[in-house]
């Protein structure tokens, strides 16, 4: 448990923590855009 908690902190200041912020934003904008796909798709 003690490893997996510094490590955290180490990635947390890190470039891999703007990188997964990114990457999560990313995948949220593409899941919207389906969301939006598939409700258009039941009102017609």
């Amino acid at each position: 448990m003690d490893d997996n908690k510094t490590v955290f902190r180490y990635d947390a200041r890190g470039r891999s923590f703007k990188r997964v912020a990114l990457f999560l934003i990313a995948l949220a904008f593409i899941l919207a855009v389906f969301g939006i796909f598939w409700i258009s798709t039941l009102f017609k």
